[in-house]
């Protein structure tokens, strides 16, 4: 009988009741009833999860510079918040309520990117990638050094977080076989933690459930290849959902009370490389 009489409840006012716990509240309501669902899944339950602290931007700002202006937002239950300035997307780690951001190629640092004889700003189609419609593909550079930063008041407290970089590989490949390793780093209150990845390569787990690594087809032919020692401490890129590549460049515990700022970076300067599509960097909780 109390089944049937939530079932008379109007949407309205089981939204406004599940606005008031939590984004994890939230998603357990949903999983749990039918009838919650659609009130919990709505753009009034998310929305009134974010606007209590909703970071601000005023057009053309990056993450990490003051906040001026009220920002934009949209249904935050899996779609991300777009911000006026369109170089930056926010949304809730569903399971945490935790805050996420992806910094898009143009808000980031990449050297040479307005030179159009070494990389090219490519247009994604708005059905591809439903953030952002637009990607830096490299020509060719020998000093390959993409920068992302963000402000760790933006952030929810005491968690830790991962940056991602979100990329593609161009069908004529990513001339990295001679020098196959980049430098990435994250910086936080002026600690490093550094480590190398290889974007030409890739991990997924294998039938057996076992992990399996591989290189990329290169344009390089196999007799003149060198071989690539995949060793454990090189990290691999994996294979997303929406079919692009991610790599994570590093981890920080964003400890409370600190508003400066935390950068990543990923670098190789030592050969003349080309094919690289960026589409930007995720820095999310850490699963």
């Amino acid at each position: 009988m109390a089944g049937c009489e939530i079932d008379r409840l109007p949407e309205e006012l089981l939204a406004a009741v599940i606005s008031l716990t939590s984004p994890p509240d939230a998603c357990r309501a949903a999983a749990v009833s039918r009838t919650f669902r659609p009130a919990a899944d709505s753009d009034a339950v998310w929305s009134r999860f974010l606007s209590r602290d909703l970071p601000q931007f005023a057009e053309g700002e990056l993450p990490g510079t003051p906040p001026s202006k009220k920002a934009l937002f949209r249904r935050l239950s899996d779609q991300p918040a777009l911000l006026p300035c369109k170089l930056v997307s926010m949304q809730l780690d569903r399971a945490t309520g935790a805050k996420c951001y992806t910094l898009s190629a143009r808000s980031l640092y990449i050297a040479w990117r307005d030179t159009p004889q070494y990389w090219e700003w490519i247009d994604l189609g708005i059905d591809e990638v439903k953030r952002f419609s637009e990607a830096a593909k490299l020509h060719g550079v020998w000093w390959l050094d993409i920068r992302g930063k963000i402000n760790r008041m933006m952030l929810s407290e005491n968690l830790t977080y991962a940056a991602y970089m979100v990329f593609k590989l161009a069908d004529d490949g990513f001339n990295l076989l001679h020098s196959p390793f980049q430098d990435v780093s994250v910086s936080v209150a002026g600690s490093d933690s550094t480590q190398q990845v290889c974007l030409q390569s890739y991990m997924e787990v294998g039938d057996d459930g076992v992990p399996q690594k591989h290189i990329l087809t290169s344009h390089i032919p196999a007799d003149h290849r060198p071989e690539v020692p995949l060793t454990d401490d090189i990290v691999l890129p994996r294979e997303r959902a929406d079919g692009w590549m991610e790599v994570e460049l590093g981890e920080f515990y964003n400890e409370e009370g600190f508003d400066d700022e935390m950068s990543v970076s990923l670098m190789e300067t030592r050969t003349w490389k080309y094919g690289l599509i960026v589409w930007g960097i995720e820095i999310r909780v850490k699963k």
